[in-house]
């Protein structure tokens, strides 16, 4: 076997079961609050597109589901984002942006066939929600996922259709903050991935860095002080030439973040990582003393990205005539 394709496949075994950044639907609530017209009022309509992306039929929601909170997992008594019902078939902007925000979480992505390497990740929503990049190896499609309801939202407003062109830019917000996640684009360094290829104990460890990682945010959003939130709501817009460029400057720079996150996380957790880290684990460890340098890794990555989608969200409803 040659060594890139030996790689490849280590690559892979770190993708089984992999969860997204917690948190979406708070996260983007924070973003949008300086996007104008966010009030402004769409009526609700049904979905008419045909689409070349296979999803899980049996997760598949294509009604409104605003009121229910049915994709918002937020701790008991927490309305962040508030998800009232719809008044007179109509939703402000801002609630389809944040609630639909989480939605590709909730299995549409899962049970497919997209590679025919799959049977080595355990699933395909791995597939389409990380995009590893180790030297010059290359693996996983959240780019182009962005990048695809980018390209759906577009087509919706064209067609005059707002409440689509919102859900589907929901989606697109989706990804481009999967990627603003540090393991959605790195599992671990190149010799970790090497030794849990071969171990199951190795590769328990880098998994739950990963849940860690996911559940950090979650915390920071609503166990922790206000920081996030401040960072995220004080982010200014950052512009590029290109949707592609707005996505790569996410990964790029979170994948520059990685080492050090990674390592503080080890050195905060040490032997805890060979199960699963719950809030209270990491409660404890910030009460300890022992997130300093995690807190300001992450809340420098929340600042960027934050910026970053901003700008890309400002551009984008400008090119469509939203604002």
């Amino acid at each position: 076997m040659k060594k890139s394709l030996l790689s490849f496949l280590v690559l892979l075994i770190f993708a089984t079961s992999l969860l997204p950044w917690s948190g979406h639907a708070a996260y983007t609530y924070y973003i949008i609050q300086d996007i104008p017209d966010i009030d402004k009022r769409v009526s609700i309509t049904e979905y008419s597109y045909k689409e070349d992306r296979e999803y899980n039929l049996e997760f598949l929601i294509l009604e409104d589901v605003a009121g229910k909170r049915k994709f918002i997992d937020v701790p008991y008594g927490i309305d962040i984002p508030p998800d009232p019902p719809p008044i007179n078939n109509q939703l402000p902007v801002w609630q389809i942006l944040s609630i639909y925000s989480p939605e590709p979480d909730f299995g549409m992505d899962e049970g497919l066939k997209l590679h025919p390497l799959q049977g080595l990740i355990g699933n395909s929503q791995g597939v389409r929600h990380m995009r590893y990049k180790i030297g010059i190896l290359k693996a996983f499609e959240a780019d182009k996922s962005f990048l695809y309801f980018v390209n759906m939202s577009k087509q919706a407003f064209e067609n005059g259709d707002e409440y689509w062109g919102y859900r589907f830019l929901a989606r697109a917000i989706h990804f481009i903050e999967d990627l603003s996640q540090p393991y959605h684009n790195s599992p671990g360094t190149f010799f970790e991935m090497i030794g849990a290829a071969f171990s199951k104990n190795k590769a328990n460890k880098l998994n739950n860095a990963h849940y860690l990682m996911d559940d950090y945010l979650i915390y920071l959003l609503f166990y922790s002080d206000a920081a996030a939130k401040e960072v995220i709501l004080g982010a200014k817009p950052i512009f590029f030439d290109s949707y592609e460029d707005y996505v790569k400057e996410v990964m790029n720079y979170t994948l520059d973040k990685f080492p050090i996150i990674h390592k503080e996380i080890k050195n905060a957790f040490g032997d805890k990582l060979e199960s699963s880290v719950s809030l209270v684990d990491i409660e404890n460890a910030d009460k300890d003393g022992k997130l300093v340098k995690i807190k300001s890794e992450t809340l420098s990555i929340l600042s960027y990205s934050s910026s970053v989608i901003k700008g890309f969200l400002l551009d984008f409803l400008n090119s469509v005539g939203e604002i």
